[in-house]
């Protein structure tokens, strides 16, 4: 049979422009969709910090190519709040579309809830007491005495308000199992209050003397 590549090209012409159509359509297909998108905070001005709980995530609207926004993963969009022009207190910050960092093509279309609430307070410092933590016990026939760390304070900052009340200062754990002489260890060092952090030092030396008991 003989090879005809014009036989019936208007039928070829017309279904390559209708498959052209279909792609178009399909490659260009738009939806919106709500995602949880997680919040960040910049430019907290000096000396105040973050107090209390804060919103981690909102809602964002997007609009977009249905291939790009049904490809949105964690991480590829994060709403950023400016708190330069915040005061000590109670804020609350309106967020605004270009708050949002998106990929390109990703259209932001809303944010719910519309603000967040955020509570700044000045940052004060305090020098705690630090309390050793030791557990096991020593040979049978030896006994441990009172643990020493030194330094015995670090300089905690916070919050005022929460300097204000009682802070525990701890140490990494000191192993006392099966010992027969006076341990003496370098370990790290922690503030149990969340919105506490120690400044310095960070470790301390913790002595812990064993004596045979007597007989």
């Amino acid at each position: 049979m003989a090879w005809r590549p014009f036989r019936n090209v208007g039928l070829k012409l017309a279904a390559l422009a209708l498959g052209s159509v279909l792609w178009y359509t399909v490659s260009g297909h738009r939806i919106e969709r709500r995602l949880p998108v997680p919040v960040y905070y910049s430019n907290v001005p000096a000396p105040l910090q973050l107090t209390g709980d804060q919103m981690d995530t909102v809602n964002v609207h997007v609009r977009g190519d249905e291939s790009l926004v049904t490809g949105l993963v964690d991480g590829r969009m994060q709403v950023v709040v400016d708190l330069g022009d915040a005061r000590s207190g109670t804020n609350i910050i309106p967020l605004r579309v270009d708050d949002v960092t998106s990929p390109s093509g990703v259209e932001v279309v809303m944010i719910d809830p519309g603000t967040v609430t955020v509570t700044l307070e000045r940052t004060g410092r305090l020098d705690v007491a630090v309390t050793p933590t030791v557990d096991g016990q020593p040979s049978p026939g030896y006994v441990a005495g009172a643990a020493k760390s030194d330094p015995s304070v670090v300089t905690v900052a916070g919050p005022e308000s929460r300097l204000k009340q009682p802070i525990s200062v701890i140490t990494e754990r000191v192993s006392l199992d099966g010992r027969t002489s006076t341990v003496v260890q370098d370990v790290g060092v922690g503030v149990v209050d969340a919105q506490l952090r120690v400044l310095n030092p960070r470790s301390v030396r913790v002595t812990v003397p064993i004596t045979a008991k007597n007989r």
